[in-house]
């Protein structure tokens, strides 16, 4: 009862809060006049609404003439110069379920079994790029920086509580997602985030539980412009390592596994440590503001002896300067009481892979603390699009300077080291984000500090007819010269210890190109193929010996993607499927086959209820799949076993009706059928059969 304590205080505390949220809207609105009947003006002063042009987004085809502004809008922003990017809202009617499952992240993810845990993307080009602090590389998809904000703009107080559980008792898994927004006039927006998991999980000593919150503002005026975001990230996961033997899993029939007189029950399988915890704590504070130079004003003859201002109609800034600041702070720590630690990392795996038999840093229990500090400015300056009729760009220069600094254990328990790092990165962007044939991104940056850092980036995006019907098609490219980040040359713990002097590794050098093609949507389908081919040199993994190395010469990865969606009446099948080819296995392993296939029914109920139901899965053909190690939190190649061949369903029915969303799913049916290969990671089995529950209600008053 009393391990059940800590959600129910939280739910209860959101559902508090929210209560008391409720009825102060409640009486505000009573305050507020009525806005059935918009008041004409002759000016359009308001530049909180985002131009038509910009609404565009990412794989969704939008007709500019037709936008109409909704009275909610939102936008995510570039992180280095705070540069609005028009987002949806996610109200989607259909596939509410897979929101909620790590599964339903990607095409493919190799994840722990939990919601909350460690994971990564098994489609190479949706993995991101490697962070300063890499211990949270892990943790992307629940972690969230500047650029993962999505700022709101409503016209009314907005709030959205997301609720889902699955499983029961020592099994039991949580997630409780809040959100509040409102606008203060009409230029400001607060608002607040809130998202706590605790998953206990099928598997003894693995679990998470994360309390996550962020406040952010935005002001948006006519010629000032400002973010603001302040978050908290609190990860804490218990770690075992992967279980013992996969035949627990795969063929529980054995004779090897019936001697041990296993039952059945996923908590009984012995597991490789226990009573071992990888804590994460951090922070993010970002300001960026951006003041458009210029005279927005005019002055007017009202009558033939008076003058007047006004704004001037269709004005646009001809210049912007920009200031950025953010300040990040990252602590790791990874502590276990688990006696056989000693006897499981007792022969070190140096960076030349070769096993060393050493004894350890220090004799007490495993107690090892890292961390990262980062500080950075932005100064730029920016001449807009469009201020005058030959301006068909927009053009900006910058200058950022980081100042970083870590620790990492030192000889003694207690003790740590301390280091520091410096850039100063120049660059520009030159785009063309106006017009609907044509538009373009060209960006690059230089570390002057380094000398060896750079980035050169493009994309370019038109539309072209076929057969009387308009097809859009995008093509993107870079070129970079990545230094490999502190904790990549150097670790420190009371088992594994290697530095910049062992790796001496070089930049890693990238060239890709790539693209993908919308085809016109038709009355039965919606297409979308992409795709893109990489050559990279000098890249960074952690190999079969868990410790990072670098392949000196170049590897190739291809990929091509398809997205479709058919249709017939209420009949509807959804399919994605990525293939992936790597030119050397044991550098980049990636199943060269991933699928995720959706067949459903959608009707709507008296007109008002849309339902959804159906069964989905997620399939891969066989390869090595990455393991998982604690000791370091990262992904390593592993070459023991293949993991795949194995679909991963679910069967679902999702409701929704206004402003409220539901589903109820039976996860992993194929559960123990087939080949029983349920792992999408190196002795990291998915969750059993498991049913889910899941809410969303949505809040505009």
């Amino acid at each position: 009862m009393c391990k059940f304590a800590p959600m129910k205080k939280y739910i209860l505390t959101a559902f508090l809060f929210f209560a008391i949220f409720s009825v102060l809207n409640a009486q505000d609105s009573r305050r507020r006049p009525n806005r059935t009947t918009p008041t004409v003006q002759k000016q359009q002063t308001d530049s909180v609404a985002p131009v038509p042009d910009n609404f565009p987004v990412t794989g969704t085809t939008v007709d500019t003439a037709k936008v109409d502004i909704p009275p909610i809008y939102g936008w995510k922003i570039s992180p280095r110069l705070g540069e609005r990017i028009f987002l949806p809202m996610d109200t989607a009617i259909i596939n509410f379920h897979q929101s909620m499952l790590v599964d339903g992240l990607d095409v493919n993810v190799g994840y722990l079994g939990n919601v909350g845990s460690p994971a990564q993307s098994m489609i190479f080009f949706d993995r991101p790029e490697s962070s300063r602090f890499v211990f949270l590389d892990a943790m992307h998809y629940w972690r969230k920086d500047p650029q993962d904000k999505y700022y709101l703009n409503t016209k009314v107080p907005y709030s959205n509580v997301r609720y889902q559980t699955g499983g029961g008792g020592q099994s039991a898994e949580q997630r409780l997602q809040t959100e509040i927004s409102m606008n203060m006039g009409k230029k400001l927006n607060v608002g607040f985030d809130f998202d706590y998991v605790y998953s206990r999980g099928n598997y003894t000593s693995l679990s998470n539980k994360q309390m996550n919150y962020d406040f952010y503002a935005s002001y948006i005026g006519d010629k000032y412009k400002m973010h603001a975001f302040l978050s908290n990230n609190n990860f804490n996961n218990i770690e075992n390592g992967g279980i013992t033997n996969p035949l627990y899993i795969t063929n529980p029939n054995s004779d090897e596994i019936v001697q041990t007189q296993f039952r059945g029950n996923s908590l009984d399988i012995p597991v490789r440590m226990q009573s071992t915890w990888n804590k994460m704590r951090g922070k993010h504070l970002y300001v960026t503001n951006r003041y458009d130079l210029g005279n927005d004003e005019e002055e007017y003859m009202v009558n033939d002896t008076t003058k007047a201002w006004r704004k001037k109609a269709n004005y646009i800034s001809p210049a912007s300067v920009i200031f950025t600041t953010h300040y990040t702070d990252q602590k790791r720590r990874f502590l276990s009481d688990y006696a056989g630690m000693d006897t499981l990392y007792h022969y070190y795996n140096n960076i030349d892979g070769e096993s060393v038999d050493l004894e350890p840093k220090y004799m007490s229990n495993i107690n090892d603390f890292m961390s990262y500090y980062s500080f950075k400015n932005t100064f730029a300056l920016a001449m807009n699009e469009g201020f005058r009729k030959w301006t068909k760009f927009g053009l900006t220069a910058f200058a950022e300077y980081d100042m970083r600094k870590y620790s990492m254990p030192g000889g003694l328990p207690g003790l740590h080291e301390r280091y520091s790092e410096n850039a100063l990165t120049i660059g520009g962007v030159l785009s063309k984000e106006k017009g609907k044939y044509l538009r373009y991104k060209a960006s690059a940056e230089f570390n002057i500090l380094d000398g060896k850092d750079y980035k050169l980036e493009g994309e370019i995006t038109t539309m072209l007819n076929l057969f009387g019907k308009q097809v859009s098609a995008k093509a993107n490219g870079y070129i970079k010269s990545i230094s490999p980040s502190f904790f990549q040359k150097n670790f420190s713990s009371k088992y594994w210890n290697w530095d910049s002097e062992n790796t001496n590794f070089s930049n890693t050098n990238r060239v890709y190109v790539g693209g993908e093609i919308n085809f016109p949507e038709l009355s039965f389908s919606k297409t979308r193929i992409s795709g893109g081919m990489e050559n990279i040199k000098n890249y960074i993994y952690y190999n079969e010996k868990k410790v990072t190395a670098q392949e000196s010469g170049s590897v190739q990865v291809v990929s091509l993607r398809l997205d479709q969606e058919l249709k017939a009446g209420i009949f509807h099948w959804d399919n994605q499927i990525v293939y992936q080819k790597s030119g050397n296995e044991n550098v980049v392993p990636l199943p060269q086959l991933s699928i995720y296939s959706n067949i459903y029914l959608m009707t709507k109920i008296a007109k008002v209820l849309t339902l959804q139901m159906g069964v989905d899965g997620h399939f891969f053909t066989e390869y090595y799949a990455p393991g998982y190690e604690p000791l370091t939190m990262q992904f390593y190649n592993q070459r023991e076993e293949k993991i795949g061949n194995f679909p991963i369903t679910t069967a679902y029915v999702n409701l929704h009706l206004k402003f409220t969303r539901f589903y109820i799913m039976m996860y992993n049916l194929t559960n123990g059928m087939g080949n029983g290969e349920s792992f999408t990671l190196y002795r990291y089995p998915v969750n059993p059969r498991m049913l889910k529950l899941g809410i969303s209600w949505r809040f505009n008053n």
